[in-house]
């Protein structure tokens, strides 16, 4: 069964795991961003989305049962009640000629967004609740169809003045029921190949290791630096997009 992963696929995925479950699991987001570039170098698209998707589960029970004290459960139970609403309609989105310019405005956006916040500029929101409920749902539909949108979550969270622990719990949340059904939808479609679930298999190991290096980060940051980091590690991977996107028009 092994023969169906060669030795180069496990051992890429597995590095580019680790160093993914430690961004993701400091950030709170992030682990596609920082992973799926290497990852496309070995394995074809489809596995990349199913394994990343499948093992971030677990990465998003370790952090919900690390800050469950302080998980700002009410306001995100509804948050992650629109995106599961979204994921039905964002699983049947085909891609078109148009999902290149989204992609490019979305990133805009964010860079905007994540800009404004940077240099402290408040961003008020006449009712948070609402828009709150919208995001989840917009941000679940670009994340199933487009693979885009996380950081439009985690600015909103930023705008909420939350503390550290509150945002990484807050958005495990969100992206556990989100992900949670589409793992769910990949086990209907038939999509976990034995290719697949040895990968899983072999990157448990890795992605744990990843935790357990970013609770160590984690416990060293500041509230200030944490603000700080995660704003730059979204404007560094929306630019990434953006070059991206941008080339494929060239």
């Amino acid at each position: 069964m092994l023969d169906a992963v060669s030795v180069p696929e496990m051992v890429v995925t597995a590095v580019t795991m680790l160093v993914g479950s430690t961004v993701f699991s400091t950030m709170g987001f992030g682990i596609g961003m920082t992973t799926t570039p290497f990852l496309l170098l070995v394995l074809e698209p489809q596995t990349v989305v199913v394994m990343v998707n499948t093992v971030t589960i677990l990465l998003l029970v370790l952090i919900i049962r690390q800050t469950r004290t302080v998980l700002p459960f009410r306001e995100m139970a509804g948050i992650s009640g629109a995106g599961l609403l979204a994921v039905p309609v964002g699983v049947f989105v085909l891609s078109s000629a148009t999902s290149t310019t989204l992609r490019i405005s979305i990133s805009v956006l964010i860079l905007v967004l994540a800009a404004l916040t940077l240099f402290n500029r408040r961003i008020r929101l006449p009712s948070p609740g609402l828009v709150g409920l919208s995001l989840g749902f917009v941000v679940s539909l670009l994340l199933t169809s487009l693979g885009i949108g996380g950081p439009l979550m985690v600015l909103f969270l930023l705008t909420r003045e939350w503390r550290r622990d509150a945002i990484r719990g807050g958005l495990a949340l969100y992206f556990l029921v989100v992900e949670g059904a589409a793992v769910v939808g990949y086990g209907v479609a038939g999509l976990f190949t034995a290719e697949r679930v040895i990968l899983i298999l072999i990157v448990i190991a890795p992605v744990l290791a990843g935790f357990g290096i970013a609770a160590l980060v984690v416990r060293r940051m500041n509230e200030r630096l944490f603000r700080h980091a995660i704003v730059g590690f979204i404007m560094v991977t929306s630019v990434m997009v953006l070059a991206r996107e941008v080339f494929t028009l060239i």
